[in-house]
Order: C-alpha cells, then sequence, then structure tokens
C-alpha cells in the first residue's frame, strides 16, 4: 500500500465471507422478529426486544396499502467551499398501513439504512438528527443500532465459536495457549508447532493458520484506547456500547471491519455458518453482499468500479472517505498507539486475509408503532445520506434502495417512486423511469425558501424484491453545482459556511 498511486479496484463482491455488504441503501421498512411476541415491559435495552438475528419477519394482519418512495440529489452542508463533494441523497419513504382487524396491533418496526446516516458537523451532539420517524403528524421515537454495533455483536459471536473448538480440542488449545504465554526465547518454537499442527494435522491453508497465530499471540482484550462508552447511537443500552468495543485490542489499528473479518474468517475454520453471521442480516432483508452500480451508459447492474486516491486513504477521519475502501486495502494506522510486536501481528492479518472484500457499514432504526383497530395511518421514515462514487467511465454518484422487505408482508401495494435531479445532470436508474417534466425543488441545505429547478423522473415498482439503484453524473453534478451556486446570493453562501 505505501507503493499505491491512483489504481482502478473493481468491487466484485465477496466470495467466502461473512459480513460482506453491499453499498445500499436499505430503506424499506419490516417488522423484526420479536423477543417477546407479546411483549415484555421488564425487557430493557435495544437488542431486548429483538431477536439476535436481526432479521425481518412476516407480517400478516396489517396491510400496506401504498408506499411512496421520493428521492432528491441534494447539496450538502459544505458545497459552498468544496463543489467536488458529493450529492446528498433526501430520501423519504412514506407507507399508508391499514389495520383491517377489530384487535389493536403493536409491532416493532426496522429500517436498515446502509453506508451511514449524513451528519453535519454542528449536528455531532445529535447524531440521529438527518433521520425522522413520523406516524400521521407525529414524531416516533426511535433508536439507532450502529454499525460499529453490529460489528461488535458479530465479533464476539464469531469469537465464542472459536474459543467453543479451542476448547473441545485440547491439542489445539495447549498449542494456542503456549503461543499466548511464550517468552521471546521461546516464541518461535512454540509459534512453528501450532503452524505445523494447524496444516498438517487440521489440514488448515497457509493463510488461516497463520491468522490463527496472531489470534494466540495478541491480547484482545487488552484496552489500546479510549472506549465509546457514552456513545449517541446506543443511548441506554450499554451492552450494546460495551460489544462496540470488545474483541478489539491492538486491531483497532486495522479498522473495525477489517478485525471483524478477521475473527469471521477464523470462526469459518470451524463452522461454516458462524461466518456468515453478517451476510446473512443483509441477505434477509434483500441486500446483495457485492457492491454495485447502475451502469451511467447502458442501465445495467454491473459491479461497482472505484478509483483509489492514496492521499484520501490517508485521510481516515475524513467524514466522506468510503469505509468500502478500507475494508479492501492493508490499511494500518500509523498513529495507533500499539507495540511494535502487536503492528508486525496487524500486518501480518492483513497479509492474510483474503483480498476480494467488500464492507458497507449499516444503521438500523428501531422503532415501535401502535395501530388501533380497523384504522389507517400514514408512516413516514426519512433520512439523509451521501451517494456513493463509482468511477467507471462516465464516472457517476449512486444510490440503492433496496425493495425486498416488501415482500415480507401479506399485503404490499404499489411502490410509487419519484426523483429529482438538479436540470442538466443526467440521470439513469436500473428500472424504466418516465421524465415527468421541471419542476422547483429544494436541494441546498438550511434554505427552506430557496428552490432550482429540477428533472422530475417517476416509475412505478412492479417488482418487490431486491434493488433498485439511482446514479447521476458525477463531472454534471460538479459543473452543474458551480453554475448554481454562482447565482446564489452572498449572504446566503455566507450563511451556510457558517
Amino acid at each position: 500500500m505505501n507503493k499505491m498511486e491512483y489504481k482502478p479496484l473493481v468491487l466484485l463482491g465477496a466470495l467466502t465471507l461473512l459480513m460482506l455488504m453491499a453499498s445500499l441503501a436499505l430503506a424499506n421498512g419490516g417488522p423484526f422478529l420479536i423477543k417477546y411476541p407479546n411483549g415484555d415491559p421488564a425487557a430493557k435495552g435495544i437488542l431486548a426486544r429483538l431477536d439476535p438475528d436481526l432479521k425481518p419477519a412476516r407480517e400478516t394482519r396489517l396491510r400496506v396499502i401504498k408506499e411512496d418512495l421520493k428521492v432528491t440529489f441534494s447539496k450538502g452542508w459544505r458545497h459552498s467551499q468544496d463543489q467536488t463533494e458529493p450529492p446528498v441523497a433526501d430520501v423519504s419513504a412514506q407507507y399508508v398501513i391499514e389495520n383491517p382487524t377489530n384487535s389493536q396491533i403493536e409491532i416493532d418496526f426496522g429500517f436498515p439504512i446502509l453506508r451511514g446516516i449524513y451528519i453535519e458537523p454542528f449536528e455531532m451532539g445529535e447524531m440521529t438528527s438527518a433521520v425522522n420517524v413520523r406516524l400521521d403528524d407525529k414524531r416516533v421515537p426511535f433508536s439507532t443500532i450502529s454499525s460499529s454495533g453490529i460489528y461488535g455483536i458479530t465479533r464476539q459471536r464469531t469469537r465464542e465459536v472459536i474459543e467453543k473448538n479451542l476448547s473441545a480440542n485440547n491439542t489445539l488449545a495447549n498449542l494456542v495457549a503456549a503461543v499466548h504465554d511464550a517468552q521471546p526465547d521461546t516464541s518461535r518454537a512454540a509459534r512453528r508447532a501450532l503452524s505445523q499442527y494447524l496444516v498438517d494435522s487440521l489440514k488448515w491453508n497457509e493463510r488461516d493458520a497463520a491468522l490463527m497465530l496472531e489470534y494466540a499471540s495478541l491480547d484482545l482484550d487488552k484496552q489500546t484506547r479510549a472506549p465509546r462508552d457514552r456513545s449517541p447511537w446506543h443511548q441506554g443500552d450499554n451492552h450494546l456500547n460495551k460489544l462496540m468495543n470488545a474483541n478489539l485490542g491492538p486491531l483497532y489499528a486495522i479498522g473495525e471491519q477489517k478485525a471483524t473479518q478477521f475473527f469471521a474468517q477464523l470462526a469459518a475454520r470451524f463452522d461454516p455458518q458462524a461466518a456468515a453471521t453478517y451476510e446473512s442480516i443483509f441477505t434477509a432483508w434483500g441486500g446483495d453482499v457485492r457492491e454495485r452500480s447502475v451502469d451511467l451508459k447502458t442501465g445495467t447492474v454491473r459491479p461497482r468500479e472505484i478509483t483509489v486516491d492514496t492521499a484520501a486513504l490517508n485521510d481516515f477521519s475524513s467524514r466522506i472517505s468510503d469505509p468500502t475502501i478500507y475494508a479492501r486495502v492493508d490499511y494500518l494506522d500509523p498513529k495507533a498507539k500499539i507495540s511494535e510486536s502487536e503492528k508486525e501481528s496487524c500486518k501480518a492479518i492483513l497479509k492474510s486475509l483474503p483480498v476480494i472484500f467488500t464492507f458497507a457499514p449499516m444503521n438500523i432504526l428501531h422503532y415501535r408503532i401502535t395501530f388501533p383497530a380497523i384504522s389507517t395511518q400514514t408512516l413516514t421514515v426519512s433520512y439523509r445520506q451521501y451517494a456513493y462514487s463509482d468511477t467507471h467511465a462516465p464516472s457517476s454518484y449512486q444510490l440503492a434502495y433496496v425493495v425486498h422487505p416488501a415482500s415480507f408482508w401479506n399485503d404490499f401495494g404499489p411502490i410509487n417512486l419519484e426523483v429529482a435531479v438538479p436540470r442538466g445532470v443526467p440521470f439513469r436508474a436500473s428500472i424504466p423511469c418516465l421524465n415527468n417534466g421541471v419542476e422547483e425543488r429544494q436541494i441546498y441545505p438550511h434554505s427552506s425558501e430557496e428552490k432550482v429547478p429540477c428533472e422530475i423522473y417517476r416509475a412505478e415498482l412492479k417488482q418487490k424484491t431486491g434493488e433498485i439503484y439511482l446514479a447521476v453524473d458525477a463531472e454534471a453534478w460538479k459543473s452543474g453545482g458551480q453554475k448554481v451556486a454562482a447565482n446564489r446570493p452572498n449572504e446566503r453562501l455566507q450563511q451556510v459556511a457558517r
């Protein structure tokens, strides 16, 4: 990686790994499997009320009369200073839901959002401010399970698989303990003995054997950085906050995605199903484990392609850096406060992990709704997030939406799509859309009265499974943004800059 310049990187999708996540903006809500079907007032915390698998269940009592899905490609908070900033997708999913039964129904909903929620710097104290859930005209309280929380859950489960299987094999357990407890003068012999047993007796390949060597060497419970005990994502759920920090130790230097991949790869040696824990969450909701995009020229869906900028990679804290890229490169935080031997272990892990690997973050919104008997209510979930980049010529910014959860309802009406794109910016969707002309729409943040001409595309989704992809031309977006911004009042620009 040290010598890497600009290289085309095609995200071809994951093959054997667990936690491969599609680069999708999952947005279609569906009920969770409920751990306590009748409700449990004693249950505390986010996960206490939900099935640990975080997968949607079939809904047979309620019916969705229709869903109105609206997407507007808008400008982010720093557009006046940086015209290369990608679009912000304003997404609104509005469901008209009927309870035709004679009984009141209370239900938990899950709403997955991949690739993260858009956060403005002055909103960091309230990290869910970019999201709104409303029932008719009333706000609905919700909690957010962050990607870090889900990674933490996965690391815990896969580590439990590893430890259980070590306990079941005395020879392997003793060899692992010998490596962990070895002194400098006995370390080489202990590592050689463990590696030989894994390869010769258990028939492991050399790469997985190397991973187990580092698993045995590292103190994975060691606190190497200040824990994030007060995560605004998991307010009121200390268990989830602890899992977010757990099973990392020195591995925080390679990032939580790679650390989670490391545990899953080892767990797969003992139980292939354990390795699929994370992936199964997304496939259950209908997301594809591969990074994909719609081709701006042909309209066909293909693997995502992205050009890696080494300078951008070094800016690990950048708010618009792409987390999926960090999962695919051998990134080691040069500022990590770990020992030299721990750095060598991290390098060995990066060298031995599979290369073809896709990883996008996901947040899950959780909220509870009550539907009175014989009633119809309107549920709206809205949020903002950055569109992701695809550098295959012509380059584009993309959003993907998973419609698959609609298939978990016995009765789910039409899904009406509307996409607003600033006039002059080419648009392509993976489904046929009609251009319905130009309408005035707001695309600037904190400017409710200012609107610009946008082309409006509409379609009715016939297929209620899989995903749809929406793309805008990147170069046109950048140049169009400059032209529009140049016509805006200086006072407005200064207000946004503040």
